[in-house]
């Protein structure tokens, strides 16, 4: 009998074990508190060094402190009233758990404590796991887990741990993230009353929450502190001046302006996670996206971005879009139907959700055929039966069509333009109104056609660059390709027609009617032939002379340029073409990031890669990512070409520049811009230039579409403005600042209606030595109407003056 006990007590040892082992299994690895040290909460900072938002990929606010870092005080509260034998007991206090469990059963206190039956270590079990299940086997492999931790882990690294796990009121987890929002302040530099509040909230974060339940929280605080005299952590004069000092807290306000706690991240951070995401992808080897972000979200980073909080504020509530008094908005709304197609044939029965959305029947997740934020369109005043169409799908068979309203967006964004800090984005805005989403569409990182703002990137500072042209040099204002020549097809004629849109066609060859001259003016003005100077074509924006200069350049070169030297992302091979990299007819375009961007090197020359952050360290400090390495600078055009075409795109603010008073009003502050229109107003662009800042701006819809209705009204302006207020807002108070002037860069007068020096009574031009005006300017050899510019110098020969004598 004996032998069989000690079999049976053996058989019951080894099942205790299995049951210890299976209940308290980690097979997540929650309780790995060294995996829950660098699990935290990253951190984007300003470039002024300052925290502007905490990244997490759930739901709450919190990042990591070390133990080093809390006050002595906070630990000793939050031990004197949660645990206070702690630092002597195994991770389970057997008397206090045995004492709750016998309350419990009995229904009568046997043995009173206002401490809980958990211990430090049972708290942090719960606190990483999350099994709050109300039954006694919890509370079983809750003890076993308590032991469990305290067996592998110092008393330090558990208390580190509980402190930078526990809730203190809604999303706010963890005594940093406590500090930060109750406080306004970092944890280390909280004051004796202060982490007695810290230490009080734990307990009940909605009883003691500090902005609705002061009375309450004040009391919880003073039996803290007195918690804390009893047990020796303070004196009784401490206590009592803690007692006595009143709770002040931060205004909610001053702690979210720059921190964006909210789960609603700016669009200047999501550009952030993207370009991050993105570069350790190519740096680290990441696979997918996935794992990318998961390091950005829970490794406890921090990014050091080149956000100016003031500016962004700025040109966020620019692009709140707000009405004024007079009813008035800064981007006009316009609105028109878009067709969304669905996988519902035509004649089936329509299924809708509970928001009364068509549903998707052949989508096995049955999502709504609309999102949330779009406007479906009606057949009746009454909203309730859905517009609807139909459409051919690719198998042949007819499906529904359902109909949005769609409006007018914009987008911008502002980069440093300032030597040491080029390329730096400083600010983006990817959407009109209040930003409602995570993750959703960032115009400001999507590519739009630019229009004329494309003239200066390519043609003109690479004409001037080779000494192709000059400041007043003066070229024909007519087609590059008439009619006549047959070059350029007349494809909406050809469409109406039921003729053949290709060119090559024969039939098309055959007649005269179907050809159009190319390129036209806005507005179809000049064209005729006349004679017109680089300066007045340039501030007046017409398109057949940025041709003619980029016909002159070559394709080749240019397209090189933008591609190579600048870098930009969405060029295509098809775009290798005089439209698209002269008048910005691109298959997709520019970002406003890229179109800001590129303005800049019409500083000094230089031009650096555009980059939303400049170092990332790990949670210990280490360098993750040197944007150092991943940005590169080059000198793309001379420093004087750079000097030459700001003055050139200075004098768009004077009539009849095409944004003529538009110029922002800031003090002693050079300022140059160029505005933009796509081929029947589906876009509209503005790229604006201080010494300070460079600004992109687009204004159209996300699918172009016409948008002629605003031609005779506002045309392209909101843009211009959205850059005049913009500068007069954030240049306000900066000392006054000119571009960089390089010394080979010589003005001289020049006849307005010829090109050639002139002694006196001119206007004033500004070239270098080896590319000036003379007695052939405009008759450039490879002009095929150079004959008529030297006849018209000649008519100037007496006013003409050798500007080197």
């Amino acid at each position: 009998m004996f032998c069989v006990g000690i079999m049976l007590a053996s058989v019951g040892a080894v099942l205790l074990s299995m049951y210890v082992v299976q209940v308290t299994a980690d097979p997540e690895g929650l309780l790995d508190l060294e995996s829950r040290r660098s699990a935290q909460s990253s951190i984007i900072k300003a470039n002024d060094g300052n925290d502007y938002a905490t990244l997490s990929s759930g739901s709450s606010t919190s990042f990591w402190v070390y133990l080093t870092d809390v006050p002595e005080n906070l630990q000793n509260a939050v031990v004197a009233i949660e645990d206070k034998n702690f630092h002597n007991e195994i991770g389970v206090n057997f008397t206090r758990t045995i004492a709750a469990a016998l309350n419990e059963i009995t229904g009568h206190e046997l043995l009173g404590s206002r401490q809980g039956a958990s211990t430090l270590e049972q708290q942090l079990v719960k606190n990483l796991t999350k099994d709050d299940k109300q039954d006694y086997m919890r509370k079983v492999r809750e003890i076993f887990r308590a032991i469990g931790l305290c067996n592998r882990y110092s008393k330090e690294t558990i208390l580190e741990a509980y402190l930078n796990t526990v809730s203190l009121t809604g999303t706010i987890v963890g005594v940093g993230a406590g500090a930060e929002e109750y406080f306004g302040k970092d944890v280390s530099e909280l004051t004796l009353s202060e982490c007695a509040v810290l230490a009080s909230i734990s307990r009940s974060p909605t009883n003691y929450n500090p902005f609705t339940n002061p009375e309450n929280l004040i009391t919880r605080r003073n039996h803290v502190l007195a918690e804390m005299r009893n047990q020796g952590y303070i004196t009784e004069e401490e206590c009592n001046a803690a007692m006595a000092e009143t709770i002040t807290l931060a205004e909610t306000s001053d702690v979210n302006d720059t921190k964006a706690y909210s789960s609603n991240n700016s669009y200047f951070t999501e550009a952030v996670i993207t370009q991050l995401t993105k570069d350790l992808m190519e740096v680290y080897g990441y696979e997918t996206v996935a794992e990318a972000q998961s390091h950005i979200f829970n490794d406890g980073l921090r990014i050091y971005s080149t956000v100016d909080p003031e500016v962004q504020t700025a040109l966020e509530n620019l692009m709140l879009n707000e009405a004024d008094e007079n009813g008035n908005e800064l981007f006009p709304a316009l609105w028109h139907e878009e067709e969304v197609r669905s996988n519902i044939p035509v004649g089936s029965e329509i299924t809708y959700d509970s928001n009364g959305l068509p549903m998707n029947p052949t989508d096995e997740t049955a999502s709504s055929i609309f999102s949330t934020d779009d406007i479906p369109v009606y057949a009746d005043s009454t909203n309730t039966t859905f517009k609807t169409g139909s459409y051919t799908g690719d198998d042949g068979n007819e499906y529904v069509l359902f109909y949005e309203e769609v409006r007018t967006q914009a987008a911008a964004a502002v980069v440093s333009s300032e030597e040491g800090s080029k390329g730096e984005v400083v600010a983006i805005v990817g959407g009109l109104g209040e930003k409602t989403v995570d993750r959703g569409t960032n115009r400001a990182l999507d590519a739009h056609q630019t229009g004329s703002t494309m003239k200066p990137i390519a043609a003109y500072c690479l004409g001037i660059d080779d000494k192709l042209i000059n400041y007043s040099t003066v070229l024909e204002d007519s087609p590059l390709y008439p009619a006549s020549s047959k070059k350029v097809l007349n494809t909406e004629l050809c469409q109406r027609l039921g003729l053949s849109t290709s060119a090559s066609d024969p039939a098309n060859l055959a007649r005269n009617d179907v050809w159009r001259d190319w390129p036209v003016n806005y507005g179809d003005v000049g064209g005729d032939g006349a004679l017109m100077l680089i300066y007045d074509a340039i501030r007046q924006s017409y398109n057949t002379i940025a041709v003619r200069v980029g016909s002159m350049v070559g394709v080749d070169y240019m397209y090189d340029f933008v591609t190579d030297t600048l870098g930009f992302e969405y060029i295509e091979e098809t775009d290798a073409d005089l439209a698209p990299l002269v008048l910005g007819a691109h298959s997709r375009g520019l970002t406003v990031v890229e179109l800001a961007n590129a303005y800049t090197m019409f500083t000094d020359g230089t031009y650096t890669t555009p980059h939303f952050y400049t170092r990332v360290e790990d949670y210990q400090g280490n360098v993750v990512l040197d944007m150092s390495d991943l940005v590169t600078t080059t000198q793309a055009i001379d420093p004087e070409t750079a000097v030459i075409m700001n003055r050139l795109l200075s004098n768009v603010w004077v009539n009849p520049g095409t944004a003529r008073n538009k110029k922002p009003e800031t003090e002693g502050i050079d300022a140059v811009g160029k505005t933009g229109t796509t081929s029947n107003f589906q876009d509209f662009t503005f790229a604006g230039l201080t010494p300070y800042y460079s600004v992109g701006v687009w204004w159209g819809y996300d699918q172009p579409y016409d948008m002629s209705s605003v031609k005779s009204d506002v045309d392209g302006q909101p843009t211009q403005y959205l850059f005049k207020y913009l500068m007069e807002e954030v240049e306000a108070g900066l000392p006054a600042k000119q571009f960089y002037w390089n010394d080979n860069v010589k003005p001289y007068q020049f006849n307005p209606s010829t090109g050639a020096i002139v002694s006196s009574g001119g206007l004033t031009g500004y070239y270098t030595d080896d590319n000036l005006p003379d007695s052939t300017t405009g008759a450039l050899a490879s002009d095929p109407y150079a004959q008529a510019a030297q006849e018209a110098q000649d008519l100037a020969a007496q006013n003409a003056v050798d500007p080197t004598a």
